[in-house]
């Protein structure tokens, strides 16, 4: 039995369309062949290689219509906070399948899709590495649309985009500004999720870095404890900033949200030492971990209650 010849080296790792497999000089019968993947008509995948999502995607789009990659799979593409199952592909409606939106009187129709069909402006397309996705803007409006994200992810989602700040060794930097991404929602015309979208804008801030802060910040807000500010700067007894998840000025309590990394040895040292630079600063730390918000919204709120009116909150 004759032995398939190599693939040409540009198609080796990625998906690629029939005519490229043509213009690469790939026969009818290579295209065939037991090393290529056919998950859809027109569209062929070599077996093995990992690839990218847009490297997976770009031939899709390559096919003569214009389909612009949308919802779920722009999500991936922005690297969105998403929840649960939708995060981890377990949905396959959701997450596992492509997302393809095409203007026109019909939505893209093929095998391992998801079409969509609506009305996108020039500012809801950004190209990236030559294929056209839906903006983050515009991806976060589809999504509040769906009706599978709630308002809290929402705005664990817009923290994340628009986080910002300088901590020593862990600056970040905004993808979009929380005013870039407001001034969007309230220039739309009336869709569905839009008004989802907005109040989620409203409840988002600046200086978030993990979405168990986000969520632990809006039980916080709708508990009706008083407010906390998040990546809050406090000084120490040196006069260095010591940056705090999410603290309480009025009650100078600091609430800190430890991760699994946080069991290190080194990491240890490094959150009894912060420990101690918050007491020295006339204020209480209070860890919350995955155990705490494991065990529920009541045991968290009573920990932090009882660490307020340790403080002298009267609530």
């Amino acid at each position: 039995m004759a032995t398939a010849k190599p693939l040409p080296e540009d198609l080796a790792a990625r998906s690629f369309t029939i005519r490229e497999g043509r213009l690469s000089g790939i026969s009818p019968w290579r295209a065939k062949a037991k090393d290529i993947h056919v998950p859809s008509r027109g569209i062929r995948v070599p077996v093995g290689p990992q690839q990218s999502l847009l490297d997976r995607v770009r031939p899709y789009t390559d096919l003569g219509t214009p389909d612009t990659v949308s919802y779920y799979s722009a999500a991936a593409v922005h690297a969105f906070k998403l929840p649960g199952s939708l995060a981890e592909g377990r949905s396959t409606t959701r997450s596992n399948l492509l997302h393809l939106t095409r203007a026109g009187s019909a939505a893209p129709r093929r095998k391992g899709v998801v079409g969509h069909r609506a009305m996108l402006e020039p500012a809801d397309i950004v190209i990236l590495e030559g294929v056209p996705v839906t903006s983050i803007s515009r991806t976060l409006l589809d999504l509040a649309g769906t009706g599978a994200l709630t308002l809290e992810d929402l705005v664990v989602i817009a923290d994340d985009l628009v986080c910002e700040h300088v901590r020593y060794l862990h600056p970040r930097t905004a993808r979009m500004t929380l005013e870039e991404l407001q001034r969007y929602a309230g220039s739309r015309r009336p869709v569905t999720g839009l008004r989802l979208l907005r109040k989620s804008l409203g409840l988002a801030r600046v200086g978030v870095d993990s979405p168990p802060e986000t969520r632990l910040r809006l039980l916080f807000g709708r508990s009706g404890l008083p407010a906390f500010e998040p990546n809050y700067v406090l000084l120490d007894e040196q006069g260095t900033p010591l940056w705090i998840d999410l603290g309480c000025p009025e009650f100078q309590l600091a609430v800190e949200y430890d991760g699994g990394h946080h069991l290190t040895p080194e990491q240890q040292l490094a959150d009894a030492l912060r420990n101690e630079r918050t007491v020295g600063a006339g204020w209480r730390q209070l860890v919350i971990n995955k155990l705490d918000v494991r065990n529920g919204d009541d045991w968290v709120l009573t920990r932090v209650r009882q660490a307020l009116r340790g403080q002298g909150w009267p609530g």
